[in-house]
């Protein structure tokens, strides 16, 4: 199996399976169709009542007409056939000159058939009178004469006449009674093609709706993981379908249920410790009066950065836990809204004007997603410019700054919680590492990406593509 095959989906590799498979059995059947022995057209007896009477043709192969004009045929392809052309006149009761008939070039139209043993000596001559039909053949007066034999052994009425002649007997009124029999191998293939098409249109449907019963389950998998990865709390995969994927969904739901508890005791144990800190914090401050007035400043001043930092620990924990909304909105709006609020805090902060960008998200943890980018610019760049344009399903949003930049083998790292650029621990110069780890958060729970990289002209850009909708 090729690479390129192996990287196929599911649902392709199986609904090329078996149009393959039909296409094998279709093939199978055309080639038995084309190589099959010839099936005689016509029976001599047949082509007799076709000639004496209004009787229509009784194949497609044949064509049944009349005509003012014996027929010519093509010399290069057939040839005049005297001995049929007597052996017609005697069942047609007229004579030999009324008659014609013309085959194809190479083996007679008729095959000898074998005597029985014990059996009449064959019948021949060309005088042999016409048998009633169904019965045998009486042989003529010069039977004996070998120069005369050159009517098939053991002739019977019903004898099949083989490859493509014309036969033409001349009527009373003066007119030609023709027959042909030309098997047209382009209209048999003509057939032959729109039988298989009307199978493989006929069998498509079904080749469809397998496949694609097949694929369902691997593709919701596919989905559950990716929301699982986005979100905690994602709904359960239902036990539908065959046994196997039934037993696989509930394996896979147990595993859920399992990270998404550990992941709320983890987050409940981080609440409670740092909600339990602010007890002690508090009767520090208290006992803060006994202190000379320089070390009392230090002192409130480390408290008061531990406050800050258990507030803001409790806010990315309240929004890891939070369950995000959906609901109409316009990305363009939201972003102008908080560039507007920081410039009126004095910051530099520009957003570049554009058409709406509706989409469908939670506003509040948008807000606060866009919020912590600028806040990042403005901190290492001292100033933002926000750019906000279609692409795809969905849309990018770029915010540069004019700061030092990263090293490039830190742009994973810098969007995990309490990673911070800045090797120090001073807040002056950033915060506690978890403003680009809840911007993570937000994007994958919408269905985006985020990635930072350095600018060619100098600074920092952190890029967000989102998408106008989540399943």
């Amino acid at each position: 199996m090729s690479a390129r095959l192996r990287r196929m989906p599911l649902f392709a590799r199986t609904f090329l399976l078996l149009l393959a498979a039909l296409a094998v059995a279709y093939a199978i059947g055309m080639a038995v169709l084309l190589y099959r022995p010839p099936v005689d057209g016509i029976a001599f007896s047949e082509l007799t009542a076709l000639l004496s009477s209004r009787m229509p043709a009784t194949g497609p192969d044949l064509k049944v007409y009349d005509a003012e004009q014996p027929p010519t045929p093509d010399p290069a392809r057939y040839r005049a056939s005297p001995f049929i052309r007597d052996l017609l006149a005697q069942w047609l009761g007229s004579d030999a000159q009324h008659v014609h008939f013309y085959h194809l070039q190479g083996p007679q139209p008729f095959s000898p058939a074998p005597r029985a043993p014990g059996g009449p000596p064959p019948m021949t001559g060309a005088g042999m009178q016409a048998p009633p039909l169904g019965g045998p053949a009486r042989p003529p007066e010069d039977a004996g004469n070998p120069a005369a034999q050159r009517f098939p052994l053991a002739w019977r009425p019903d004898a099949p006449l083989r490859g493509d002649f014309v036969a033409a007997f001349r009527q009373t009124d003066g007119r030609w009674r023709i027959v042909e029999n030309t098997r047209n191998r382009t209209s048999f293939m003509t057939r032959l093609a729109t039988l298989f098409l009307a199978g493989m249109l006929a069998l498509l449907p079904l080749a469809w709706w397998f496949s694609r019963a097949l694929a369902s389950p691997i593709r919701q998998f596919t989905r559950a993981a990716d929301r699982m990865g986005r979100e905690s709390g994602a709904p359960a995969l239902p036990l539908t379908g065959p046994s196997e994927f039934a037993s696989a969904a509930a394996a896979f739901n147990a595993m859920q249920a399992r990270l998404d508890r550990l992941l709320q005791e983890r987050s409940e144990m981080a609440g409670a410790i740092a909600h339990d800190l602010r007890t002690p914090l508090a009767r520090l401050a208290f006992r803060l009066n006994a202190l000379p007035d320089e070390s009392r400043a230090k002192a409130s001043a480390d408290i008061a950065e531990m406050s800050q930092m258990i507030d803001a620990t409790l806010a990315f924990i309240h929004d890891q836990n939070r369950r995000p909304l959906r609901e109409p909105l316009d990305l363009r709006l939201l972003v102008e809204g908080v560039a507007d609020s920081l410039r009126d805090m004095g910051h530099d902060v520009r957003a570049e004007a554009g058409s709406s960008a509706p989409m469908t998200g939670d506003p509040v943890s948008l807000r606060r997603m866009v919020g912590n980018l600028v806040d990042n610019a403005l901190k290492y760049g001292h100033r933002a410019r926000i750019t906000l344009s279609p692409e795809g399903q969905g849309y990018r949003l770029c915010v540069d700054d004019e700061g030092p930049g990263i090293d490039p083998a830190q742009a994973e790292q810098l969007f995990m919680a309490f990673v911070r650029g800045e090797a120090s621990r001073n807040r002056s110069t950033g915060g506690i590492g978890l403003g680009l780890a809840s911007v993570k958060h937000t994007v994958l729970a919408h269905g985006g990406e985020v990635q930072l990289s350095n600018r060619t002209e100098g600074g920092l850009r952190a890029s967000v593509y989102l998408p106008r909708g989540v399943d």
